[in-house]
């Protein structure tokens, strides 16, 4: 996956409305290193069926090219969900390599996709304005940004508090989230809790995300609680 690519500076967002330069302005400091992928260290709870969970996971991400996630669930399930050269996968063992699921196909991959390109909450430069992104603004609250992740649209929007940070995110994935057998775009995003500096780049170090974000109850969907411990720029230095 892509390293470094240039050095971030705010006039280069002259041409962008104002609340889209504020939330990059928190974002990334001046004169960071624009990366378009990063690897994740986090832990957190994961519902499976009506239990929660606790899992750790390291990640790479490149949310315009491709992620993968492996994760340790409970101790004793391990595995990793991935989108890599067009293709998604998922392969999740019990301990002593019994399998509990193996899933790819198109369904899978177009969804996988459509996450790759939701976290990019976690590598803001790598969505910056340019060929192929496309950002606006509906307020100083709420911006959005238009991308592809392969041959999936991903239209990302986010909610800012008075100040430029982001506090929850929004986007339509591929999905079957109530095991109907049929697929189809739903509402898709999460709550951040808070942020944190790594280095020189300000992102979601706590939250949750799941499905129809927006319904009551908030339980209904969510599936994912994360705390995110390390975000490192591929390419670069360890940052803590």
């Amino acid at each position: 996956m892509s390293g470094p690519t240039g050095e971030f500076h705010l006039s280069a967002l002259d041409d962008q409305p104002s609340a889209v330069a504020r939330y990059f302005d928190r974002a990334v400091a001046p004169g960071a290193p624009v990366v378009t992928a990063v690897r994740l260290r986090m832990r957190g709870r994961l519902r499976v069926g009506r239990v929660w969970l606790p899992f750790r996971a390291e990640e790479t991400l490149a949310p315009r090219e491709g992620f993968r996630w492996v994760a340790r669930v409970a101790g004793t399930i391990r595995g990793a969900d991935s989108w890599l050269a067009g293709r998604g996968r998922m392969r999740w063992t019990l301990a002593g390599g019994l399998p509990l699921v193996e899933a790819e196909g198109p369904d899978v991959g177009r969804s996988a996709a459509g996450r790759c390109g939701a976290e990019s909450i976690w590598a803001p430069t790598a969505v910056l304005p340019g060929p192929g992104v496309v950002w606006s603004a509906a307020d100083d609250h709420h911006i959005g940004v238009r991308f592809s992740v392969g041959d999936t649209p991903v239209e990302l929007d986010l909610r800012l508090d008075d100040w430029g940070n982001l506090r929850s995110f929004r986007t339509q994935r591929w999905g079957d989230p109530d095991g109907t057998g049929r697929w189809g775009w739903h509402p898709f995003g999460g709550q951040v809790d808070s942020l944190r500096a790594f280095g020189p780049y300000t992102v979601p170090d706590r939250g949750r995300v799941g499905w129809y974000p927006d319904s009551l109850p908030r339980r209904h969907g969510e599936f994912f609680r994360f705390h995110v411990s390390e975000v490192l720029p591929v390419g670069v230095q360890r940052l803590t």
